[in-house]
């Protein structure tokens, strides 16, 4: 078993003022507050909080962390108190084990939930002082390692995804590497025990005949260092299991495809080697397309720095190489704690983590623990783009971030009015992804507002959330002036001068505190218009009789987000598909019409009556294969025998299914045809009229 002087003598190495008094202190005080408990291993409960302080110590952590480590469930588990903590090891101590402790039970609807709600607590935890996310990282890792004495596989495998997702990103995002490696190849081994065995046995057998391969590469590296007077240490290994998996899958390639299993470190004294070293490299070995990267002139957001590149190295084998300076080294081994400065009294200069506060910021506003907790697994990601403002500053952004995400990173505001955006001096779309070094313009107009399909336009939860909340807004507004429309235009029906007096009578007689809630009750089809008419009858004391007939009035079928519950009434003049910009156009008295948003006859329709227009868009499950959509086309073909059986074969090739074909007007050796087709969506109209405007024979393909 582990003794304080282990301990003790473990923080010595990196800090010899060391208070051996308090550690024996604390080793003391946990023995006897968790007295006789016993782990699900069957070991003593002591032996976790133990070892979790010997991972703060192997991550070079100030003594307080390591007694707030060895503390950390006393809390939760004993009846020690906050005061009690406070008081014999301080407030530092007390309030980390306060942080990292579970808080109040609660109820929760899911499991999602309250994995979400307990994230939630740790980021906030966090903010005030980020040795509480590391003491929670070393609390998982201990954990992790005793998963296999949970007897339920469910809930190993629930344990195993969480950490892989949540932990082991954040153990990466604020640089402690070997956290992270062990939590992601411990939960890689639960989940996929066969690919991981299958990967370690060809591993195993790979040390076995890669062991010279290695020592002679690193001999020959460190002949090319001699031969530039650069002094250095060099070490190379073989990839993990898990590291080498995820490569598989992001190349899609399969194990024997996978070249640069081997890596090499090169660590030497200054920036200045770090460059001079890699110009050695790639004059002397051929250097692999798009595998360089310089995190020294860009670190990455948890402040790691190296240059890495891969080669076709000494015998002729292709290496991945990460050079970088003893610094950087610590940084990159021990990640916050290297950027602590110990003094003589133990304290330390604390480094800014503004991530956290960020995510802090997001999740208050956003709609829901679930959406917060699926979205942040990209915020918290340490795969990073940086991209350039106008003016030269730097921006930090998740991997596959669009122009639109960096248009709401600046501010809000700036995300909602974009309209279009310049990447490197060309206009681009807003759904353009950003790659590293881009320069970003963002073009706004203050008259325009976000619109739907935005969402699947961003990855990062500040944008998510943003539009979302403005959407959210829009919505309600929308709703709200549905309602009002239907509320003045089924009297205006009647011929009925209602006043504003009368309006709010309405209001008040039904129970809504204002005219604005009454109309967005109607707007939402909570209140029929036979309960308004009642209520005025009532007020008025008229016998006006109804005349729309409400059983009608709140069926919809189609796939359309927030469609108002009113009748949808059918339309000749255009056919919309989901992908389409569709407009509804409230017709007095019966309904709403659904139009694409170029439809001309809808562009009359609303002329000097703009109240009347509705913007609205697809729900995702009008996206769904398996269900079909009517559209029209209009083509111009050569008449001549053999066409129209072409033209069948090339709509059939792009999974259309044609319903009906008409032949219209003959003009010299063409005729134009009209045909009915049944789609999924856009896209695959789309795709039916390249190909058909790509055959000779066609003149003219247009839809109708």
């Amino acid at each position: 078993m582990v003794t304080p002087q282990d301990l003790i003598n473990g923080i010595k190495e990196y800090y010899p003022n060391v208070d051996e008094s308090l550690i024996e202190r604390a080793y003391l005080f946990a023995l006897t507050k968790h007295g006789t408990q016993i782990r699900e291993s069957g070991d003593p409960f002591f032996f976790h909080p133990l070892e979790v302080a010997e991972i703060l110590i192997s991550l070079r952590m100030d003594q307080d962390t390591v007694i707030a480590g060895m503390l950390h469930d006393t809390i939760e588990d004993t009846n020690t108190t906050i005061d009690e903590l406070g008081k014999i090891f301080g407030n530092n101590v007390a309030n980390m084990v306060e942080g990292v402790s579970k808080l109040s039970k609660f109820e929760s609807s899911s499991i999602a939930e309250k994995q979400a709600e307990n994230f939630k607590k740790l980021l906030i935890s966090a903010a005030s002082d980020i040795r509480i996310l590391i003491i929670k990282l070393a609390d998982r890792l201990h954990n992790m390692k005793t998963l296999k004495f949970k007897k339920k596989k469910v809930r190993r495998q629930y344990i195993a995804k969480e950490t892989l997702e949540i932990y082991a990103p954040l153990a990466e995002r604020i640089g402690v590497t070997k956290v992270k490696d062990e939590l992601q190849d411990i939960a890689f081994t639960e989940l996929y025990p066969d690919i991981y065995n299958s990967i370690k046995s060809r591993l195993n057998h790979l040390y076995e005949s890669s062991e010279h391969i290695i020592s002679t590469i690193t001999s020959k590296l460190t002949e090319l260092a001699i031969s530039l007077d650069i002094s250095c240490t060099i070490s190379g290994r073989i990839k993990s299991p898990y590291s080498i998996w995820s490569k598989m899958n992001v190349r899609n390639i399969s194990f024997e495809q996978l070249a640069d299993i081997m890596a090499f470190r090169i660590v030497v004294d200054n920036v200045a080697q770090c460059y001079q070293m890699l110009g050695g490299i790639h004059k002397n070995y051929l250097v692999v397309p798009n595998r360089f990267r310089d995190y020294i002139s860009t670190p990455k957001n948890n402040n790691y720095q190296s240059l890495h590149t891969s080669v076709i190295g000494p015998l002729n084998k292709k290496i991945e190489i990460q050079i970088r300076t003893k610094e950087m080294h610590l940084v990159a081994e021990y990640g916050i704690a290297a950027h602590w400065d110990y003094k003589e009294n133990g304290s330390r200069t604390k480094v800014d983590h503004q991530w956290i506060n960020n995510l802090v910021h997001i999740l208050e506003n956003a709609s829901g623990m679930e959406e917060f907790w699926e979205n942040s697994k990209t915020e918290i990601s340490s795969n990073a783009v940086y991209c350039i403002t106008p003016k030269g500053n730097i921006v930090s952004l998740p991997k596959g971030s669009s122009v639109l995400d960096f248009a709401y990173s600046i501010h809000s505001d700036v995300g909602n009015s974009a309209i279009e955006s310049r990447l490197n001096g060309q206009l681009v779309p807003l759904n353009t992804k950003i790659e590293n070094g881009d320069q970003v313009e963002i073009l706004t107009d203050q008259n325009h507002i976000p619109e739907p399909h935005w969402e699947d336009y961003v990855v990062t939860l500040k944008a998510k959330t943003a539009i979302k909340k403005a959407l959210n807004s829009l919505e309600k507004e929308r709703i709200f002036m549905i309602g009002r429309s239907n509320f003045y235009e089924f009297f205006k029906w009647h011929n009925v001068d209602i006043s504003e007096k009368d309006v709010q009578a309405i209001a008040k007689n039904l129970k809504f505190d204002s005219a604005t809630q009454l109309f967005y009750s109607i707007g939402t089809c909570e209140l029929t218009m036979s309960d308004v008419l009642s209520t005025y009858n009532e007020i008025k004391q008229t016998g006006l009789k109804l005349i729309i007939d409400n059983s009608e009035s709140c069926k919809n079928t189609l796939p359309i987000r927030n469609l108002p519950n009113i009748p949808v009434l059918p339309v000749t003049c255009c056919s919309p598909v989901p992908g389409d910009r569709i407009v509804g156009i409230i017709s007095r008295g019966k309904g709403i019409e659904i139009h694409i948003e170029e439809c001309q006859i809808s562009n009359n329709q609303i002329d000097g009556q703009e109240k009347r227009l509705i913007p609205l868009s697809w729900s995702k499950e009008a996206f769904d294969e398996k269900v079909r959509y009517l559209a029209k086309l209009a083509i111009v073909v050569v008449y001549e025998p053999g066409n129209l059986s072409a033209i069948a074969t090339i709509i059939e090739g792009k999974n259309g299914n044609i319903i009906n074909l008409k032949i219209g007007e003959k003009f010299e050796k063409f005729a134009r045809i009209q045909i009915e087709l049944e789609i999924s969506d856009i896209a695959q109209l789309t795709i039916i009229m390249a190909a058909l405007r790509s055959a000779e024979f066609i003149q003219k393909v247009t839809r109708t």
